[in-house]
């Protein structure tokens, strides 16, 4: 039995591999790594317990490719680990700045100390191959630490 799913695997995967060299042969397009098309900046953020702050992420595309404006960018699932800070919103929307896509993250910490933050960048950028555009949406970790200070 064992054998028997083993074996439907490897099938699997050298299918996969067939369809994925068709496709780079006949100029298809291939989904791009995240890593490849942007880059991704998180700062963090201080504040005084009680005080609100401000998380910046900023994704900024590399040459060749360019951000989806009409694509619906946000931040989602924002939390502390320790929940000792306070959100003013669990979705936050990008906007473009000089070419990047920012997000503010409103935050408030209750209590004194570096808090862990987590959330997911949804973003999608744009991308020509041979003379035509493909939309690609990906997503990235957003990890930052908030600071409550006395």
């Amino acid at each position: 039995m064992l054998w028997v799913k083993c074996r439907s695997a490897i099938h699997l995967a050298i299918a996969s591999l067939a369809v994925l060299s068709l496709a780079q042969l006949n100029g298809l397009a291939v989904a791009v790594d995240t890593e490849d098309a942007v880059t991704v900046t998180i700062e963090d953020a201080s504040a005084k317990v009680g005080d609100k702050t401000t998380i910046v992420a900023r994704i900024t595309p590399r040459d060749g490719y360019r951000l989806a404006e009409d694509y619906r960018n946000r931040v989602t699932s924002l939390s502390a680990e320790d929940n000792e800070v306070e959100f003013d919103n669990k979705v936050v929307r990008g906007v473009i700045q000089d070419g990047s896509l920012v997000f503010k993250i409103r935050a408030t910490p209750k209590t004194p100390g570096a808090h862990a933050i987590n959330g997911v960048l949804r973003f999608g950028f744009v991308n020509s191959l041979d003379g035509d555009y493909h939309l690609d949406i990906k997503w990235a970790p957003l990890t930052a630490t908030v600071t409550g200070t006395e």
